[in-house]
């Protein structure tokens, strides 16, 4: 009787009919693998595989200068030639807000004295009056909800008025609304004790400032409008003579 070894009985020398039954197989495999390759090779060089696309560059924007205007009578977009800056900044403020203007520089940041400050104050939340270099005795004003809630010394002392030794109706006070800390303090800066004080004024809130500068306060405005066509900008400068607006120059720009 053969003995057989489970699984492994093709394999036998004695067995020829396990032999030629797994040549059958591996050549009907063999034949099948050779099929698949390919079939696969077939499909590999038939199909179109997708190839990443490099995107190009970005189109450049081209702008052209298409001419300038000079406003020196009527108005330039609402602002009246020979209005004050006051009412200039006013509206052009309105137009930041609506994005419609971007500055390029300081605009309405300085002022040339004192009573420029008038129409500011309640912009503000701090006034710090000093001499041209840092004191110990500069003051420090902070206002909120339109009166004047601290009075603070560059050296930390803490005052209810100032000036001390001024009587109590020239000295400022904590609790005075904006327009009487104004009225007091154009009369201050007027007088020969404290108008040193006044050789540097200091408008601050949490977003922009204001500075006491003869000089730069002349200085034209520059920004830039941008009107409801998104193809066009224009870019503006207003010049002032004696706190009034005295002619526009506008460069007409065209984007494509």
């Amino acid at each position: 009787m053969k003995k057989y070894i489970t699984g492994y009985n093709q394999f036998l020398p004695g067995n020829v009919i396990g032999v030629n039954e797994r040549k059958s197989d591996m050549k009907a495999y063999s034949i099948y693998v050779a099929f698949i390759s390919l079939s696969i090779l077939t499909v590999s060089c038939t199909t179109d595989s997708p190839e990443p696309k490099t995107p190009g560059p970005d189109p450049i924007a081209v702008v052209t200068f298409l001419g300038r205007d000079s406003i020196v009578e009527g108005n330039y977009r609402g602002i009246a030639i020979h209005s004050s800056s006051d009412d200039a900044f006013t509206i052009l403020e309105d137009y930041r807000n609506k994005n419609m203007v971007s500055y390029l520089g300081a605009v309405n940041t300085f002022f040339s004295d004192i009573a420029d400050i008038k129409s500011r104050l309640h912009l503000f939340e701090w006034l710090v009056l000093d001499e041209k270099f840092d004191t110990q005795s500069g003051v420090q004003l902070q206002l909120e909800s339109g009166r004047l809630k601290s009075i603070t010394l560059n050296s930390g002392k803490a005052l209810a008025r100032w000036p001390e030794t001024a009587g109590s109706s020239e000295a400022v006070q904590t609790g005075d609304p904006a327009d009487v800390l104004y009225v007091k303090l154009l009369k201050l800066s007027k007088q020969v004790d404290w108008s040193k004080k006044f050789e540097r004024i200091v408008l601050l809130n949490r977003y922009t400032y204001a500075l006491y500068d003869p000089k730069l306060a002349a200085m034209p405005w520059r920004f830039i409008y941008n009107p409801q066509s998104p193809d066009t900008t224009e870019q503006v400068t207003m010049f002032f003579k004696g706190k009034k607006l005295d002619y526009v120059l506008v460069d007409h720009f065209a984007r494509r």
